[in-house]
């Protein structure tokens, strides 16, 4: 709960409290609510919340926006047979005679009630006012309008409810609320995503990803959660140490969560999960640790872009070398080995397809030679061949060399 923004104690049915806080809130109104209908409360609470976006900056310098509610307590006043409940009028005895308070019922404004046309321990059903009367209710006509002031022991007969009707004063759901709040277990703020991704990526620069599942160090998640929420002197540290990649950060923040939402296409569970969160208007401490990976799935994605679009120069810049039955000598990357069984006559054999990439050369040869197993995917190798063929795969110019022996270029 945030205790700096709650309300005084003269408006105790008004918060700012956390998307957790409200929950555990509706939550305990909904039992309040449960516990009143059995006794033959006709009328309905609930607790509902504003939201609001509260931004700060901590002592590194990273501007943190987190997700509040302003809350209260509306509903609606109980009905019996026609005649609703708008408040209660309670006798107060004073230095002078006696007065009363008026306790209205949930969704009933104060303001809207008479006061001048009440008396003290008024009863219009019989007639009397009576001193010792201590309870009356003010109640109104759905229909008509009507207003009339009923004492306590005549508004079964006066309303011609057959059971007892039930009157609750927000005020008093109001305090066991507030008293349940006051010993709530907050779960702590709630930032926006762009905040936590953003703390996740300068902690990252910093001190490199780590997953949850390492065996040494700290995971990225650990460390943006003592980040955000720790207030221990390590914390501090950790904060201080992190000052000069801030700068970028919230920028960051903000363009990993967009390129993410609008690029990641990949079916599962995770891309669904992780979207949802970047769209959330809030990170509970429960969903920080998904929302925390977006800066690897960012990387990732970045590099399969860039993957993608060397491949895609590869194929529109690929050219043939050679001319059918010329000899080349090509020094490259191996950029693909595969084993393929081939079958010649009754004697199954398995040779290698190797790919070796060397500028706008794209070479392919199959062999059983042992230099074949040799190498490995981006080794930098210098072969011998003849040219056997001029193929093209994936819009991908591809020479084909037959023969192939894997020499020493400084022998």
């Amino acid at each position: 709960m945030d205790t700096e923004e709650q309300q005084t104690e003269q408006q105790p049915t008004s918060w700012t409290l956390s998307p957790a806080e409200l929950a555990a809130t509706q939550e305990r109104a909904a039992k309040i609510n449960a516990r009143a209908t059995k006794r033959g409360f006709t009328g309905r609470l609930e607790v509902t919340g504003t939201p609001r976006e509260i931004s700060e900056t901590d002592e590194a310098g990273l501007t943190r926006t987190r997700l509040v509610y302003d809350v209260q307590i509306t509903g609606e006043a109980p009905s019996y047979n026609g005649w609703t409940f708008l408040a209660a009028v309670d006798t107060v005895e004073t230095a002078t005679g006696t007065d009363f308070i008026l306790r209205t019922a949930p969704g009933i404004d104060e303001t809207g009630v008479d006061r001048t046309a009440l008396a003290a321990g008024r009863c219009e059903h019989c007639n009397t006012v009576r001193a010792n009367r201590r309870y009356t209710y003010l109640v109104r006509h759905t229909e008509t309008g009507e207003i009339r002031q009923v004492g306590s022991t005549c508004i079964k007969d006066f309303t011609g409810w057959a059971g007892r009707p039930v009157f609750i004063w927000a005020d008093d759901v109001a305090d066991e609320l507030h008293e349940f709040l006051g010993g709530f277990a907050s779960s702590g703020h709630e930032y926006t995503p762009e905040t936590v991704v953003a703390a996740a990526w300068a902690i990252s620069r910093r001190f490199g990803w780590v997953p949850a599942s390492a065996t040494f160090g700290r995971s990225t998640r650990d460390l943006v959660s003592s980040y955000l929420y720790g207030t221990s002197r390590a914390d501090r540290e950790l904060r201080a140490d992190v000052v000069a990649d801030v700068a970028e950060a919230a920028d960051m923040g903000a363009t990993i969560v967009t390129a993410l939402l609008e690029g990641l296409t990949d079916a599962g569970d995770y891309v669904a999960n992780l979207k949802v969160c970047l769209r959330a208007a809030s990170v509970s401490h429960r969903h920080l640790g998904i929302t925390v990976s977006a800066v690897a799935a960012y990387e990732r994605m970045i590099g399969d872009r860039v993957q993608r679009q060397t491949a895609e120069m590869t194929r529109k810049e690929s050219a043939y070398a050679g001319e059918i039955g010329q000899k080349l000598t090509i020094t490259g990357t191996v950029t693909r080995l595969k084993p393929i069984e081939q079958n010649y006559g009754y004697t199954p054999t398995t040779s290698m397809l190797v790919i070796i990439e060397s500028g706008t050369t794209v070479a392919k040869t199959f062999t059983a030679a042992a230099w074949a197993w040799d190498v490995a995917q981006g080794d930098e190798i210098t072969i011998t061949g003849t040219v056997k063929a001029h193929e093209e795969f994936n819009d991908t110019k591809e020479t084909v060399l037959t023969r192939p022996k894997r020499i020493d270029p400084t022998a």
